[in-house]
């Protein structure tokens, strides 16, 4: 049974340093290929050649929050004909996409998904588990895909459920899940967050996994349909770099704004910048707290990395060392204004 849990509405994943993480040097649907160097901003993007072509009967979205929701709005207005089914736990979210055409059904397995694409838009756990609970369905799709911030965890459930829900075997045929997580979002939550035009030019990072090339292909068709840029990388450098561009923003927002509450700071006190970077913190923890433990380690280090620039910042602001200070402002702005 399809149980999505809470809090299906992922939250916010940043886009800046996206283009950071190394792709693979092929476009989609292509054999081999060697992943680039973590720091390569460059890479091919994937090829979206026959988007006009996009032929499925129907997109199934399992999680209707803020980016599942908006899976389900932009395929209502950019891919007329093709049925929308979705599938939520909230009441008012199902009423609210039912009301916009999205035909709500109580599980997956109540879907008819030959010749369709699934997407998986639940938090990173709920995730992981229905792709291992499901798998005797989805692998009859023509696409399964996710929107998880995290690949690693879910391209190892979709392998395990296709070995038979163990941990030893060879995988059967190529299957059709390719995991995908677009580089944008919303730290609001919910259906009436989502926007049909959320993925408009956003970067999007694909894993082929043991994916049929017929379903790669296809992934890089239904994502540019709604607006995105797919790239292919690899789970592991996928997460690795996530840890600092997505993860780490995250959690200095909400630090900067517990903090700004210890001093007394309303947040009608901020001007544009401070609102823009406590903006994160509205996020929501059921969200966060798999992802983070998806990469605890990762962002510990960054953390300690951020700890290391404030103890300097610090030890600058509190010995008057006006050339260190300005030093510090330096190096941070050349980054900005290297990759803008």
């Amino acid at each position: 049974m399809t149980d999505l849990g809470a809090g299906s509405g992922p939250g916010i994943a940043m886009a800046r340093g996206a283009e950071a993480i190394g792709v693979e040097a092929r476009a989609a649907g292509g054999r081999g290929g060697g992943v680039g160097g973590v720091g390569d901003a460059g890479g091919e993007m994937a090829s979206s050649r026959g988007v006009a072509a996009l032929a499925v009967r129907s997109v199934t979205v399992v999680g209707l929050g803020a980016v599942g929701g908006s899976v389900a709005k932009g395929v209502r207005a950019r891919l007329p004909g093709v049925r929308v089914d979705g599938i939520d736990p909230d009441p008012a979210s199902a009423r609210r996409a039912e009301e916009d055409g999205v035909r709500i059904a109580p599980r997956l397995e109540a879907v008819d998904v030959k010749e369709g694409v699934i997407v998986f838009a639940a938090p990173l756990d709920t995730a992981a588990r229905l792709i291992r609970e499901t798998a005797p369905h989805w692998e009859s799709a023509a696409l399964a895909t996710d929107v998880a911030s995290l690949k690693a965890p879910v391209m190892e459930a979709a392998a395990v459920a296709r070995r038979g829900r163990n941990d030893t075997g060879p995988d059967r045929h190529p299957g059709p899940f390719v995991g995908a997580h677009p580089m944008c979002g919303t730290e609001r939550s919910g259906y009436e967050a989502a926007r049909a035009d959320l993925f408009e030019g956003a970067v999007l990072w694909l894993c082929g996994g043991k994916a049929a090339e017929d379903a790669r292909e296809l992934a890089v068709r239904f994502w540019s349909a709604l607006g995105a840029r797919p790239r292919w990388t690899s789970p592991e450098r996928h997460d690795r770099r996530m840890a600092w561009a997505s993860h780490l923003p995250q959690l200095l927002a909400t630090a900067l704004a517990a903090t700004l509450e210890d001093a007394g700071v309303e947040r009608t006190d901020l001007g544009p910048g401070g609102r823009d970077m406590t903006r994160l913190a509205a996020s929501s923890p059921e969200v966060w707290l798999p992802l983070i433990a998806g990469a605890a380690a990762e962002d510990a280090r960054a953390l300690r990395a951020i700890e290391g620039r404030l103890a300097r910042l610090r030890a600058a602001v509190e010995g008057a060392r006006r050339r260190e200070l300005v030093k510090l402002i330096e190096e941070g702005r050349r980054w900005v204004e290297g990759t803008d």
